[in-house]
């Protein structure tokens, strides 16, 4: 997943994405650039565990190489 500027989801979508990322993934790769993105991603995981494996990355190959562990 490739992270771009966007909004904050609301609390209710928040939940519903929770409770279906299982259904539908294994695990997680979050692509983004350096910075603020991923000091949220950081502060959101320690707060709240993620439904599968998740992990912020700003080099695309790492995260590929990251999810190859997964298969």
């Amino acid at each position: 997943m490739y992270l771009k500027n966007s909004p904050v989801p609301d609390k209710e979508t928040r939940k519903f994405s929770t409770e279906q990322l299982p259904q539908i993934y294994t695990a997680m790769a979050m692509v983004s650039k350096p910075g603020l993105a991923q000091l949220i991603m950081k502060i959101l995981f320690k707060f709240q565990t993620p439904p599968i494996p998740i992990k912020s990355f700003t080099d695309d190959k790492k995260a590929m190489e990251w999810l190859k562990k997964f298969l």
